[in-house]
């Protein structure tokens, strides 16, 4: 069976899901890329890593999204799709205007075709009811549908999806690659905190350093406990770059605060962050899943995380390996910093306990969810 997967840019996390599609001899697999990259994105692709065939069509960015997003227009899309004579075409979404000319030609063209989306009901979006009505109608234009966890199913069905109609496919990272690295990393923690000119404690996040990811409301949080337990209670290392960052650094220079901003970090340095860390804090706003929540997981560290993410209902068992908080809640984020840094041996099992979790979120796991809506079997 002859399949296209429309997606953005090409994503290292990616990568080992289709690597891993493509060996089913029953799928014939093409990934189409509308761009090798974007402005808000820094990942460095080690191309040599692809084992699928793919194409980066010609094209430009027409407009920006909420949080800085980018909205791809790439006319050839039509002709590339007329050429793979595919089967099936999955779209990773439907808001770019290359996918709405996809549309169109599958439909004149009657292809089966399947949506992957990440959406959630707690996602940030505007209040229309035209725009919810216009979605509505696109997404029920598809035959079979794509998800990665249970939140992101629920939302397809406020649009009456039917639950046969939805396929899950676990949201993934190389899992393998994130524990056996940060393990190694883990036996020269104390001389890697020591290069970083800290001691004692560390709270990690790791993301984009803009509002809606929680970053201010984490630097507050972290404020109370300074003013609390003084400087030496514990240190914040924040792994990212973003448009906040210089107001970040502002706000912590004046309240002479222990918190590290390390830049960004290619795939390959994150476990080092990991390794050195005690607790893992992702605050976010709004968020359709947050695969950094599988990184942090599969190197064993205990989650802090909001309401908003969508990974939580799948990933974060509140009380069991991590904790969840209503976003925005700077004095709770707070409280249960404290409470994994002052219980050392919670904080060790529910480090325990996210390694456990994390071992159903493979890339392997991913493939077959997408095997397994491709060739229309029974969702498992």
């Amino acid at each position: 069976m002859r399949v296209a997967i429309l997606t953005e840019i090409i994503s290292p996390y990616r990568i080992p899901v289709f690597n891993q599609l493509a060996t089913y001899p029953e799928i014939d697999l093409k990934v189409i890329f509308a761009s090798e990259t974007e402005a808000r994105r820094h990942w460095h692709v080690q191309k040599e890593q692809i084992q699928f065939s793919y194409e980066v069509l010609p094209g430009r960015v027409v407009a920006k999204t909420y949080q800085n997003g980018s909205l791809f227009f790439n006319p050839t899309i039509i002709s590339s799709l007329h050429r793979g004579k595919y089967d099936v075409i999955i779209f990773g979404g439907y808001h770019h205007p290359s996918y709405w000319l996809a549309l169109a030609y599958c439909k004149v063209f009657g292809k089966q075709i399947i949506l992957w989306s990440e959406s959630t009901i707690r996602d940030f979006r505007l209040k229309s009811i035209f725009r919810h009505n216009l979605k509505k109608l696109i997404i029920k234009s598809f035959n079979r549908y794509l998800v990665p966890g249970s939140a992101q199913r629920d939302y397809l069905r406020t649009f009456d999806i039917i639950p046969s109609a939805i396929w899950i496919a676990p949201n993934a990272v190389d899992i393998h690659f994130f524990t056996t690295s940060s393990e190694q990393h883990s036996k020269q923690k104390d001389i890697i905190k020591r290069s970083f000119g800290i001691s004692g404690n560390v709270v990690l996040s790791v993301g984009r350093l803009i509002d809606e990811k929680g970053i201010d409301d984490l630097l507050h949080a972290f404020e109370q406990i300074t003013r609390k337990h003084g400087k030496h209670y514990a240190t914040l290392v924040i792994v990212g770059s973003g448009e906040g960052e210089n107001r970040y650094r502002e706000f912590v220079q004046l309240h002479d605060l222990p918190i590290l901003f390390v830049g960004f970090q290619q795939q390959e340095n994150l476990p080092r962050y990991y390794a050195i860390a005690d607790v893992f804090v992702f605050p976010t706003h709004t968020d359709p899943w947050g695969l950094v929540l599988n990184e942090a997981m599969a190197c064993g560290l205990p989650i802090i995380s909001s309401s908003a993410a969508g990974a939580i209902d799948d990933l974060v068992k509140h009380g069991d390996n991590g904790f969840i908080h209503t976003a925005r809640d700077v004095t709770t984020i707070a409280n249960y910093i404290e409470t994994l840094l002052d219980s050392p041996e919670i904080m060790r099992k529910m480090g325990e306990r996210s390694k456990e979790i994390i071992q159903n979120y493979t890339p392997e796991k991913c493939a077959i969810g997408f095997r397994n809506v491709i060739l229309g079997l029974e969702n498992e």
